[in-house]
């Protein structure tokens, strides 16, 4: 536990308390390695990632290791350990971050970035890896940052690009035997593990009118380029069996159960298809089992079905036949937390029991023109025959989420949006949610520009007019200016690393949040920085080398 006796000073102490239900503590003194899992967000988000929870229940599951977690305190928190001069410490044992061998970061977003920034300095960890001490922590990082890992290249020791349940274990032992080794030794015998990438090693190189040219490893014995990792076995992949459960409700509140890794579908836009590819598939066997195992570990209510898209999983009726008799029993609930609208009916036909969600969630993204293009292939007439299907069987209300300048979107595409939209409405109510394009590495779309911000102005204004007097709509935009900053993160080169530590000392923190973020701050620290962030959202040509071109998906 956190042991701050100030914390009835600040929001949601339960946060920062520990000692949750499965939570692990372990005999510090016996570990031989001791690895900090750092999320850089509060910890109702973090609780809700189920790759951090993989890997924490992994590595506590070895004798010789230690896992613990820490969070990104909230700013009145920061406030107060900073005034104190207070060390933020684990949640399971109260240790400063900077006694840990490793930290283990988890980039899911790239908003969170600053928050990273936040953790490691009120951790006394120093911020710029080539000037870390001998005896200071490894930082490693993973998760979607890690595919595209430049702008937090100044900031970490190593990325892992992949699946970390594979190498885990083999990380940790390779920190375990060089223990006694110089900190760049160290670092040199993580990079020969699969998927590590060390920037240390390597040298970005420009030409005279400062265009990316690329990666340069400054030794031969270091790859061009790294490949990421994934896991074969999926069946038998590592699952939480030791779920554990908050004391406070968090985003995702509920057991997570994957029955697909992957995505059957090629939308063009998707990132997390290629991050998480190719499809692998659970028997409908071993996810009873799974199902099984933690609800009798945590005492949940309800079951989540993860993938990219449930109701393309292959085995339903199956997985029906089995779970509906335990679920009936135990008056557990099954959700799906992702439907294309051509499988919602199969799936709430097949397994939805019990009270139904508030709503239900669906992403038609655009036109039907445009979802053409962008392969995924829906047409109008399938919504209207979901939607009918949805109204039949009592739902009230549908979530329904847009992206707004799309490579190739015109007026009229806009234009058939807001007719689809007004015409829904009028038998069931809506709830919508418009985000700005954004050109994610390593989809197909990655080369594309993104939308200026007076374009989406005049898509957003010609939207909320057409809106304004329906009472059977809700909706909102995400904000332009935090997709460009999203932007800018996913698709920068080093130099804008440079810009997040300009940034954060200013005050950005928790970006991803309306109530927080301020784009003249960034405005402010990119323009002292020398980074024109503008280049970062223009149409790359074929054949110009990309910040992320060194990572192998």
């Amino acid at each position: 536990m956190m042991e701050y006796p100030f914390l009835n000073l600040v929001e949601a102490p339960g946060r920062y308390i520990g000692k949750e239900i499965n939570s692990c503590t372990k005999d510090w003194a016996s570990a031989k390695v001791k690895i900090c899992f750092a999320f850089p967000e509060t910890y109702e988000l973090g609780m809700s990632n189920l790759g951090w929870r993989l890997l924490y229940e992994i590595v506590n599951s070895q004798r010789t290791y230690l896992g613990e977690r820490v969070f990104a305190p909230s700013p009145s928190l920061e406030q107060i350990l900073r005034e104190k001069g207070i060390p933020l410490s684990s949640l399971e044992s109260n240790t400063p971050l900077s006694k840990f061998d490793v930290i283990g970061v988890t980039l899911a977003s790239e908003l969170s970035y600053s928050n990273l920034l936040t953790i490691l300095s009120l951790g006394g960890i120093t911020l710029q890896s080539e000037e870390r001490g001998e005896d200071e922590p490894l930082v490693i990082a993973g998760g979607n940052g890690a595919f595209a890992p430049e702008p937090m290249a100044p900031f970490c020791d190593a990325f892992f690009v992949g699946e970390g349940e594979e190498v885990i274990l083999a990380i940790l032992k390779t920190i375990q035997e060089t223990a006694k080794e110089p900190r760049r030794e160290r670092l040199r015998a993580l990079s020969r593990l699969p998927g590590v990438y060390v920037p240390l090693f390597y040298q970005p190189q420009y030409n005279e009118d400062n265009v990316y040219l690329g990666l340069v490893p400054k030794e031969k014995s270091f790859p061009e380029q790294i490949k990421r990792v994934i896991i074969t076995d999926f069946e038998n992949a590592p699952f939480c069996e030791n779920w554990v459960v908050p004391y406070l409700q968090i985003v995702h509140d509920r057991i997570g159960v994957e029955i697909m890794r992957g995505c059957m579908n090629r939308c063009r836009f998707c990132q997390a298809r290629v991050i998480y590819g190719p499809c692998r598939i659970r028997s409908p066997e071993k996810i009873y089992q799974l199902v099984i195992t933690a609800f009798k570990k945590t005492g949940y209510e309800e079951v989540s079905l993860l993938s990219l898209s449930s109701g393309d999983y292959p085995y339903l009726p199956q997985l029906k036949e089995l779970l509906s008799p335990f679920c009936r029993k135990k008056n557990l609930k099954i959700s799906f937390p992702s439907l294309r609208f051509d499988t919602f009916s199969l799936t709430e036909t097949n397994l939805e029991k019990g009270k139904k969600p508030v709503a239900l969630t669906f992403a038609p993204e655009s036109s039907e023109r445009m979802r053409t293009w962008l392969n995924k292939n829906l047409k109008d007439a399938e919504l209207w025959e979901q939607i009918r299907v949805a109204r039949a069987k009592g739902w009230r209300h549908i979530k329904l989420y847009f992206m707004l300048g799309l490579p190739g979107e015109n007026d009229q595409d806009i234009r058939e949006v807001a007719n689809l939209i007004m015409e829904m409405s009028k038998v069931i109510n809506l709830n919508l949610s418009f985000n700005t394009f954004i050109p994610k590495p390593h989809t197909p779309l990655e080369r594309c520009g993104m939308a200026k911000e007076e374009e989406i102005d005049q898509k957003i204004r010609f939207l909320k007019e057409r809106f304004r007097r329906n009472r059977s709509l809700s909706y909102s935009f995400h904000l332009y200016k935090q997709s460009l900053l999203e932007a800018v993160l996913a698709r920068g080169d080093r130099t804008v690393g440079q810009a997040i530590v300009k940034a954060w000392k200013k005050g950005a923190r928790f970006d991803g949040r309306k109530e927080f973020f301020r784009f003249d701050l960034w405005q402010e620290a990119m323009a002292e920085m020398g980074v024109n962030y503008e280049m970062f959202l223009k149409e790359q040509p074929e054949g110009a080398v990309l910040p992320w071109s060194h990572i192998v998906i």
